[in-house]
Order: structure tokens, then sequence, then C-alpha cells
């Protein structure tokens, strides 16, 4: 346009600079920015929210409230670009002062602005302030769309209020294939997924029709029941629906059959698709370590580094598991020592592995000394991984220093204190057992029952400890 003589107006680098947002291109952007200064476009009000949109997308905050500050009248598009734009980079606070100034000057919010304050909610897992949005979206007559919907829906399930999520869905009443997949998902969060395979036939009822990510939810949710039938039915429909080669798919099938013990099929799943992501391969070396299977995982690792893939932060929790569970103290050392090298600073899991590693080996005396040179604050699961090493082992003294470590840090989880009770009726002290028990009475904590499932007729039955079928 430029080369043939033509000045882009506002409108041409609104346009513009809609796509560098769209794209992230930040350089680019820059060059429409000093562009609309050389051409006198800097106080147009369209090019200015095309600005602050543009800046926010690419990350650029900075530059984004910058060139808001400097408006002389802002309006309803600019203070939801700049809510939006702190919003996706989960600057809470920033986005809510924004919003506060916004109500003060009377501006009316519109649906955009609640769903990108919603969306920063559900990532800060706020659920008091959701419900005061939520509140606002009804006050202000705002009609409840998709987008808002789905995103309260979200936001309700991953603060484990499962059924307010469930009253957010019956109440949106076009919805589309998101707002069902953010229920599915909803669900599999909470494990209620007995309800999630409700809602499918519910779904096949409706005129939406199923998408990858909602057989990714569903097979997740067959995954976390161990029905190797119904997750066979899932596979097969995803085969005919065409998407069975889509990565989110492929990783909810490898971890579905290894959670329902067929390896063979994990294998043959993960190996029928070209297109692996390091998720892919994590769930295949999680397998291997779950089943005991060392050499394979750590295979499949070396395997995964050949095909240029590069590890994060799960794939060595899993391959420090698989050391862990068969003992290889030397290899998983090495790994343990190279994750710098691939630019993962180790976390609490991995901290976790080495410390079971070295327990499992026998070296107790090693594996407290491992924690306490820890350089971050070691978590409960640190030293909860070293009681059970002393359980196996016989340690009372170690396993009772472990489980006091333990305790004063998550008082109210009952593994610790029922290690240390295993530990001790071993040893045939009973005294000890029973002061511990009124302990646990006396903090309120409570032992988890024990529970299984059968599958029977096609439906899924759920038995606690001590129930009766009559």
């Amino acid at each position: 346009m430029a080369r043939l003589g033509w000045k882009p107006d506002g409108f041409s680098c609104t346009s513009v600079l809609t796509s560098c947002g769209s794209l992230e291109a930040l350089e680019n952007g820059r060059q429409v920015h000093a562009y609309t200064i050389k051409a006198n476009l800097e106080y147009d009000d369209f090019v200015k929210n095309g600005l602050i949109d543009m800046y926010a997308k690419c990350g650029s905050l900075t530059d984004a409230r910058r060139v808001f500050d400097v408006m002389a009248h802002h309006n309803v598009v600019s203070f939801n670009a700049m809510i939006e734009g702190y919003s996706r980079e989960e600057k809470m606070n920033e986005a809510l002062d924004l919003f506060r100034e916004m109500r003060l000057r009377l501006f009316p919010p519109s649906l955009l602005t609640f769903v990108s304050l919603i969306g920063a909610s559900a990532a800060s897992f706020t659920l008091e302030l959701s419900k005061q949005i939520h509140s606002l979206i009804m006050k202000y007559g705002v009609s409840l769309d998709v987008f808002a919907g789905s995103a309260l829906i979200d936001v309700y399930s991953k603060c484990s209020c499962i059924r307010d999520a469930r009253l957010v869905f019956e109440e949106i009443n076009e919805k589309d294939i998101v707002v069902w997949n953010a229920m599915f998902f909803g669900y599999t969060q909470q494990l209620e997924n007995e309800e999630a395979l409700k809602l499918y036939l519910e779904l096949q009822l409706s005129r939406q029709r199923p998408n990858e990510f909602t057989f990714a939810a569903l097979i997740t949710a067959t995954s976390n029941l161990a029905s190797l039938q119904h997750g066979q039915q899932f596979h097969n429909q995803v085969i005919k629906m065409g998407v069975d080669c889509d990565p989110f798919v492929i990783n909810s099938l490898v971890d579905m059959y290894a959670k329902c013990g067929s390896m063979e099929e994990a294998h043959k799943t993960f190996t029928s698709t070209f297109l692996r992501d390091v998720v892919c391969w994590n769930s295949m070396i999680s397998t291997y370590a779950q089943h005991g299977e060392a050499g394979e995982a750590l295979q499949m690792f070396e395997l995964m580094i050949k095909e240029g893939i590069k590890p994060n932060y799960v794939t060595f929790v899993g391959v420090l598991s698989a050391c862990s569970h068969t003992g290889r103290v030397e290899d998983g050392l090495h790994h343990f020592e190279s994750m710098v090298h691939f630019g993962i600073e180790p976390g609490t899991e991995h901290y976790a592995c080495i410390v079971s590693l070295l327990g499992r080996a026998g070296k107790l005396s090693e594996a407290k000394e491992f924690i306490e040179k820890m350089p971050i604050k070691p978590a409960a699961v640190v030293w909860r991984s070293l009681l059970s090493a002393c359980r196996v082992a016989g340690n009372v003294d170690l396993g009772r220093y472990a489980a006091e470590m333990a305790i004063s840090i998550d008082p109210t989880d009952s593994g610790s204190y029922i290690l240390l009770s295993n530990i001790f009726a071993s040893k045939d002290m009973w005294a000890d057992v029973k002061r511990l028990r009124e302990i646990m009475e006396f903090n309120g904590v409570l032992k988890e029952s024990g529970s299984s499932r059968i599958e029977l007729n096609k439906d899924v039955h759920a038995f606690i400890a001590r129930d009766s079928a009559f």
C-alpha cells in the first residue's frame, strides 16, 4: 500500500495492529506505532485502543499502560483492552484496580470485561472474587453467553464448587461444545467421573458434536475409573471421528490404558502416532515407572532425547520415580544432577523421589542428610518419603523424627500419623500407638476410608470400607 503511494489512515493502522497482536509480533507493532506518530495519527481513539490491545497481547504491559495513561478520553474498549492484558498475565491486582477505576468513572462494564476478570480469578483460584464477579454480571443484566458461561464453569470447577458450575451450565440456553467441554473437564478435575459419563449421554441427545477435547476429558474420566471397557468404547469413537491422532487424545489414551493395566495397548497407541509431544513421552515414561519397569522407562527417556524432545519438570519426576521403585541409586542421582543441564530447577517432587530412592536402598542417614541440605524448604511429602522408608526398615527413632517434621508442616494429613502408627505397631509399642491415635482425634485428623469400584452390567459401583451389599 505504501509502495503505491497510498498513506495508511487510522483504520488501516488499527487493522495492522490487530494482526500484530494476534501474531504477537511486537517489533512490527512498534514500527506501526512509530508510523502513527510520524503521520500524526497517535491521537486517534481507534489507533490508541489498537495500540493498547497490541502491546497487551504481546506481553508488553508497560508500553500498553503508557499508551493508556496518555489517552485524553478513555472508553470501554480501552479499559477492556488493558484489563484483558493484565488478566492474561495473571496480574489480578492491577486488573481489579483498573476495573474499580472504570466503575468510579461510570463506564458500564461489558461482557468482555467480566470474561477477562473471571479468567484471571480462575487462574488464581479466588472463589470469593469469582462469586462477586458473577453477582455483578447478574446485577448489570449482562446476558450469560458461552464465553462468560464457560469461564464461570471453569473457575467454579477449579475452586471445587462443582455444583455451582453445573448450575451455571444449566443456566446457559444455547450451549456450544466449549461450554460442554468446560463441564466435562470440571467433573474430571474433581474426580466426578461418573457424572462426566452421564453428561456425555446428554450431549449425544443434543445438537452439538463432540471434538477432540471432549474425548480427552472423557477418556481421562474412564482412566480415573480404571474402566477399560468405557475407554475402549471412546477409543473406537475417536477413530470413527478421525481425531485419534490428536496429541491430547493420544496422551489420554496412553494414560487410560496404562492405568487399566493394559501396557501392550498403551505402547501400541504410543507408537501409532508420529505427533508425539513431551506430554505423550511423559505418559509412557510415567507408565513404565508406575509398573516397576525402570529399564523401559529409562530407555524411553534416552529415545526421547535422541528424537530432540526436550524433557520438562514432569519428565524427570517419571525418570526419578522409575529409579526409586527399582533401587537404581546411581542412575537416579545421575539424572537428578543432570536436570540443570536442561534448564530445570529441581522441585519438591524430585527431592521426594531422591529421598525415597535413598530410603529404599537402606541409606536412611544419607536421605536425612539430603533433606537437611535441600536449597528449598522441605515439604511434608519429602519427610513422609523418609518416614515411609523408616517403616520398611523398622527405624523407630528416625521415623519418629521424620513424622514430627511432616506433621509440623502439614498437621491435617493422616498419612504421617498412620505411617508412624504402623512403625510403633510393628515393634509392639501399643502405648505409643494409642497416644498417637488420641493426638489424631484431638487434631481432628480423619483417616480416609479405603474404597474400591467394580463394573457390573455396564454400571460402575463404588464401595467404602465396611460397606455391605444389603
